[in-house]
Parts: C-alpha cells; sequence; structure tokens
C-alpha cells in the first residue's frame, strides 16, 4: 500500500493533528554541544532521587513482584490511593473520588474526553499550558482563552466570555487553570482570585479542572488553599471541581505517575475511558511511591528541590534585572518552573528564537501557549530548574543581546 493512501485513510483529527512544538525544541537542542536550553519544562536530573527509587524498584519486585507485575486496577492501586489520601491530608476522600493516572495530562485528556463533544468550548488562560490544549483539542474541543493579569484569569473577562460564547449558541464545558505557578508565567492566584473563580464557575453551573502539577514547588510566599478544596470546604460543593496532580516534577517525568481527584460522577467515566487506553497506571511505580511517602522520604525530597531551584530562580531573576533592555518585563514566580518575558517593543520572539538558535540559546516563543488565532509574538518563556546556574547567566546574557538588536538597542 502506497504511502498516500495510508495517509488518504487518516481521521480528521489525525489529519489535523500538528507536532508539539516544545518537543521538536527539545529534539533540536539536544546534544548541541555549548546549547543552553531554557525552552523544555524539565526537572534537573539531580533532583531525581535515582539511588532510593532503584532499592525501591529492587524491594517492591522481590517482595510483591506476584502482585505489581499482574494487571492492576484501571482507577489504581488502593494501598497507593490510601498513601495519598495521608499524604495530601484529605483522608475523608472515598475511593471513587480518586484515580491514579499515567501522568496529570492522562488526566486532562480523561476528563475532557469524560464532558467534550467536538466543537464544545472550553474556557482556559491565555497564555495557558500547550499540552493540555492539545490534550482537548484532541478530544474537538474549541478552545477559548481569557486574558491573565498578575494574579492569573481576570475574573470579569471570565464572566463576559462564558456568556459571550452562550450568547452565541454554543455549549461552555468547562473551565481548565492552573492556579499555582502557572505553566507557562510563573503565576499564582491568591486566595480571592481563587474564590472569584469559584463563584463564576458556580454562577454558570460550570465544572472546573484544576491542574497543579507544580503545587509542591514553593519557594517562598504562604501556601494556598486549592480550588477544589475551596470549593469542598467552603462552598459545600463537591462537584464543582476535579483536580489533576503529578509526580513528574517531583519523583521524574519518566515515572508517568498522577492522579485525579473528583466528584463520582466524574472519575467513574474518566475510569471507563482508562480501561479502554492504558488498562491501568503502572503497578510497580504506584507501590514504589507509596513506599517512598511511607518511610517519610518524600518530605525531605520535595524540601531538596526547592534548595535546588530557589537560586536557580533567583539567579534567572538577577541575569534579567542585569542584562535586558528597557522595556523588558517579567513575572517573578513564589516557584514552579517558569518565568515569562513580555517585550513592550514588539520584538517578535518567533523571528527572536530562530536567531538564538544560532547563538546557541533556546527558549519558546510566546505564540505557543495561546489557542489557535489569539497569539501574541512579543513574549516568550524561561525555564529556569533545568540548567545550571553559570549557565542561566550566560544564556540570559546572550539572549538580552539579541533582544537589543531585535529592537534597535546597542549590543552590550
Amino acid at each position: 500500500m502506497m504511502a498516500s493512501t495510508i495517509e488518504n485513510l487518516y481521521s480528521r483529527s489525525t489529519a489535523a493533528m500538528k507536532h508539539s512544538f516544545i518537543r521538536q525544541i527539545l529534539g533540536l537542542t539536544k546534544g548541541v554541544p555549548g546549547m543552553i536550553s531554557f525552552a523544555g519544562g524539565l526537572p534537573s536530573p539531580e533532583s531525581f532521587p535515582k539511588k532510593l527509587l532503584s532499592e525501591l524498584f529492587f524491594e517492591v519486585i522481590r517482595e510483591e513482584g506476584d502482585e505489581v507485575l499482574q494487571y492492576g486496577a484501571s482507577d489504581g492501586d488502593k494501598v497507593f490511593k490510601d498513601v495519598l489520601k495521608d499524604f495530601e491530608e484529605v483522608p475523608y476522600l472515598s475511593d471513587d473520588e480518586m484515580m491514579i493516572t499515567v501522568g496529570s495530562t492522562n488526566a486532562i485528556y480523561y476528563f475532557t474526553r469524560t464532558l467534550v463533544d467536538p466543537g464544545d468550548v472550553i474556557i482556559c488562560e491565555a497564555p495557558g499550558f500547550p499540552g493540555s490544549i492539545a490534550a482537548m483539542e484532541a478530544c474537538g474541543a474549541r478552545m477559548v482563552g481569557v486574558e491573565m493579569d498578575e494574579l492569573g484569569m481576570i475574573p470579569q473577562l471570565l464572566r463576559e466570555t462564558i456568556q459571550e460564547q452562550l450568547d452565541k449558541g454554543r455549549r461552555v464545558k468547562f473551565i481548565y487553570v492552573i492556579p499555582e505557578f502557572q505553566n507557562p508565567t510563573g503565576k499564582t492566584m491568591d486566595l480571592n482570585r481563587r474564590r472569584e473563580i469559584v463563584e463564576i464557575a458556580k454562577e454558570f453551573d460550570l465544572p472546573i479542572l484544576e491542574d497543579q502539577p507544580y503545587r509542591e514547588l514553593r519557594f517562598s510566599g504562604e501556601r494556598i488553599i486549592t480550588l477544589w478544596e475551596l470549593a469542598r470546604t467552603q462552598y459545600d460543593d463537591p462537584r464543582l471541581v476535579t483536580i489533576a496532580k503529578s509526580f513528574s516534577k517531583i519523583l521524574g517525568p519518566g515515572l508517568r505517575l498522577g492522579f485525579a481527584a473528583g466528584p463520582p460522577e466524574i472519575i467513574a467515566p474518566m475510569v471507563k475511558w482508562a480501561q479502554k487506553v492504558t488498562v491501568s497506571p503502572d503497578c510497580a511505580t504506584q507501590r514504589v511511591a507509596a513506599r517512598f511517602i511511607q518511610r517519610g522520604l518524600m518530605r525531605k525530597h520535595i524540601e531538596g528541590i526547592i534548595d535546588l531551584y530557589r537560586p536557580r530562580r533567583d539567579a534567572m531573576l538577577e541575569a534579567l534585572e542585569t542584562y535586558m533592555p528597557e522595556g523588558a518585563t517579567w513575572t517573578r514566580p513564589e516557584g514552579g518552573m517558569f518565568i515569562w518575558v513580555s517585550f513592550k517593543n514588539a520584538i517578535d520572539t518567533d523571528e527572536l528564537f530562530r536567531r538564538a538558535i544560532e547563538k546557541k540559546v533556546a527558549f519558546i516563543p510566546g505564540s505557543n501557549f495561546y489557542p489557535q488565532g489569539a497569539e501574541r509574538k512579543n513574549e516568550l518563556r524561561l525555564n529556569f530548574s533545568y540548567c545550571s546556574i553559570e549557565m542561566i547567566k550566560e544564556g540570559i546574557r546572550r539572549l538580552a543581546e539579541l533582544a537589543k538588536q531585535a529592537g534597535g538597542h546597542q549590543c552590550l
């Protein structure tokens, strides 16, 4: 059969599907001598607890191999669920309100599959995380972005956007937010903003999908209650918010481990999708993570990651202050992995990216973080978790030189 004939058999969604720009950049920059990459959302390999995990995998396979090498429950391992409830301090949560997933994007996909028919609207932050947007668009969703201020999605614009979509006769299915150290901006919603978002969702009777992959990586400031907890405790509505969390930024993304918690009416059909797609999460990995938590290793490990990343964030902020041209602004995240840079003098960051690659420094242009048709080209995302402090300083210096050239300023 000819390749062209096979391509004619593609489904419409497959034919329209694009490659991930971020994954393409990672392939473009990996292994290039002298390349300084701020592009990926990659945890530092220095943060991986390799020795502890290798010992625990050996233990689990040796002691529980007959069980964990067998097919597992599609909603996740009962042992791991019980450990997670203690770790997350939600002992009241029932098993049918929780499922273990193959990373948080897996949970986001199943949640979307549960609610969305082609053409349905999902309200998201603009800019937002392209991995989630791609997973939602793969389900046929129409993504509609809401502009952000320093605290995230602007409530009045959220209300107006929902009403506008309803007035057009479109079905709005849910609101998607990353309230903590948001990807790509690093912004965090304060408590009042979280309350406003919850109240608007209740006003329109719309569920919220709360994505929390970076929550444990707080370097400064006070821990804030999640929208999921807020809805349950202060608004007495456990059906309003479903939360997705991940161990990718803590134990390592290669383990592909996360979980979702929400109302049984949402979790049950998500599990049905899991039965058909992944069958079950990795059984051995779940038991390894359970032992890691049970032995009191997780909290200490997270503290170590924070001690590793905080100085890298500080070094990037200092380098931006030192080198960037006048008119450039950036976020100052309290945690997470990202800083968002904006240029007021209309620098095209798509073009800046092409020039930066030639100078062996990489970032993600901001246009990749917006729903199609709403792109902005004067912004970019920087990751500070992966590179050393020395590389961060040099990489920002190189990038600032190029930004000054693009903006008509004299080089350093």
